[in-house]
């Protein structure tokens, strides 16, 4: 994304995919002051892909309002990443409910600070974080009363199926049962399958970059184009319809499914015992599925 015109396409086009499959989206921003962001001896250095990348996309403060408003038009979340200090107050100056922390920023304590004075409730992307790190980051919120999510990242960009490390769901669960843990993915391959493992491990929060085919600039092969999108949407769908209810109890059978069983055996027991049975008297029955009314039990 580098202009507003681009960006309300990519937004407009994502709302569509959104509505047709009845999900509750956030779309997500990157807010960067780029002045203070790049260093001021590498502002004209075009070898450096990230730096030339940032340089090329920078928007104005307008900008980004319109995109958040458009977003909201949408009946989409907005959410933002700041990167810096500067763009904290933006997030706040536009309304941005919930803030996104990169990986890259777990150890920017005075980025977090001025996150934390926000109030606002924050999403992070483990990456390349130690325990260390992130039992840090996870006692400094909750400190402050600001809820916050967990989601597994590997930071490979793009990601093989055999780079996913899916497995540290369990552990981010195990190690933090307190906080929702989700899952930011970059895989260019499938949008099916990580879904339906991520979501039966626990996760409940799903993050990927998004992006449209545009006239001169190629999709990055991270980000996933709207059919792939509607592909996600589709097996978070059947993910949830084929887990259930959460496993937090024994499940109670559909009584469709046993009602011939209940009735069989309600009639067996009104067929076994006879009230006019004495102590004298010894009945044996035999219990037959599916009863028939007109065949009781056999007693001897």
């Amino acid at each position: 994304m580098g202009t507003a015109r681009s960006g309300l396409k990519i937004v407009n086009t994502f709302a569509q995919v959104v509505r047709f499959n009845n999900v509750r989206a956030a779309i997500k921003l990157q807010f960067r002051d780029v002045d203070t962001f790049v260093h001021r001896d590498y502002v004209r250095r075009t070898d450096v892909r990230y730096i030339k990348k940032t340089l090329d996309t920078r928007m104005s403060k307008d900008d980004f309002s319109t995109l958040v408003k458009a977003i909201r038009k949408a009946s989409c979340m907005p959410i933002a990443t700041p990167f810096d200090e500067k763009s904290v107050d933006l997030c706040c100056e536009l309304g941005i409910p919930i803030l996104k922390i990169a990986s890259s920023d777990l150890n920017d304590w005075l980025l977090l600070e001025k996150i934390a004075r926000t109030k606002r409730p924050v999403i992070v992307s483990t990456g390349g974080s130690s325990v260390k790190d992130l039992d840090d980051l996870v006692t400094f919120f909750h400190n402050r009363g600001i809820p916050m999510a967990i989601n597994h990242c590997v930071s490979i960009y793009p990601s093989e199926d055999r780079e996913l490390e899916l497995n540290q769901i369990d552990y981010l669960r195990a190690r933090y049962p307190s906080h929702t843990i989700g899952f930011s993915t970059h895989e260019c391959s499938d949008w099916t399958s990580s879904m339906l493992i991520a979501y039966a491990k626990g996760a409940r929060i799903f993050e990927r970059h998004i992006d449209i085919d545009g006239d001169s600039t190629a999709v990055s092969p991270y980000c996933s184009r709207p059919e792939q999108a509607d592909a996600w949407f589709k097996a978070f769908h059947k993910v949830k319809e084929m887990c259930g209810a959460p496993g937090t109890q024994k499940r109670i059978p559909p009584l469709r499914k046993f009602s011939i069983w209940t009735r069989s055996y309600a009639e067996f027991i009104r067929a076994a015992i006879c009230p006019k049975a004495t102590s004298s008297t010894t009945r044996t029955c035999t219990w037959r599925f599916p009863y028939c009314a007109a065949r009781s039990p056999a007693a001897s």
